[in-house]
């Protein structure tokens, strides 16, 4: 009898199943690394948007909390809305791209240059506010410049996170006004 016929599987066989194996495999760990960067890119989004609005609502606090201490004239970047009577800057957000802090500091407004020393990783903020024209009521900034007061402020919120090494942007905007409602003095 000839036993020289074995069945199995040959060198060539397993290396062909090994190497469908890791094609396989590494996929697998190709889709699982992505959904790993997607769940930290969403976590890091919904973060930045939480930190714009939360600037968002300490600058509209500014104009309506204590309008005597700071109030429609402090809501700018720092250097701009003078006084008109004393011309000194009244503006108190800082300017360009900064570390997103903690705490708001002393005065107790986020943005602004005395915001405590914590910094919150991998975010940077930007706060940036521009008069804007009244055609009822000109200001100094109308294309036909008049002597009312700035009534219109667009204020723009930029908050830059980092997904890996890519920077990504979460932006909130509006326009602010300095208009009262007015009461009867007798009700």
């Amino acid at each position: 009898m000839d036993t020289r016929n074995e069945s199995g599987f040959s060198y060539i066989d397993v290396m062909i199943a090994i190497v469908i194996l890791m094609v396989g495999v590494l996929a697998l760990m190709s889709g699982m690394g992505g959904a790993v960067l997607q769940a930290r890119s969403q976590e890091q989004q919904m973060v930045a948007k939480q930190v714009a609005a939360s600037t968002m609502e300490s600058i509209m606090s500014v104009k309506e909390t204590d309008p005597d201490r700071l109030g429609w004239k402090a809501i700018g970047n720092v250097g701009s809305n003078p006084d008109p009577i004393s011309g000194i800057p009244q503006g108190v957000f800082v300017v360009g791209m900064q570390d997103v802090h903690v705490g708001a500091g002393p005065d107790e407004i986020l943005g602004t240059a005395d915001d405590d020393n914590v910094t919150v990783p991998n975010l940077q903020r930007e706060i940036t506010i521009i008069d804007e024209c009244d055609p009822d009521a000109p200001s100094y900034n109308c294309p036909t410049p008049g002597t009312n007061p700035v009534k219109f402020r667009n204020v723009r919120v930029d908050v830059r996170y980092f997904v890996g090494a890519v920077p990504r942007t979460e932006s909130l905007q509006t326009v602010l006004t300095d208009y009262a409602i007015a009461t009867d003095a007798g009700e």
